[in-house]
């Protein structure tokens, strides 16, 4: 697999898992959009709620991820 190959699949997978948190946010909080998820702290219903928390934690995980793997790749191809 290529490392764009990688890229794309684990921007796909962060793209699913910011999907499902909006949907959960929305549970909630009605509107749940986007610019919420940067600040869902200003909602108690989604600071209390363990599935939120839970998902929320995968998602930047996840974003963790990329800028790890990314890092990776600029430093195999000499970039950094």
């Amino acid at each position: 697999m290529s490392h764009s190959q990688i890229l794309i699949e684990m921007l796909e997978a962060i793209q699913a898992q910011k999907e499902k948190l909006l949907l959960i946010g929305a549970k909630k909080v009605s509107p749940f959009t986007e610019e919420e998820l940067y600040q869902p702290f200003d909602f108690p219903e989604l600071t209390q709620d363990l599935e939120f928390n839970y998902e929320e934690g995968v998602y930047h995980g996840q974003m963790e991820m990329l800028t790890l793997v990314r890092r990776v790749i600029s430093e195999s191809a000499g970039l950094s």
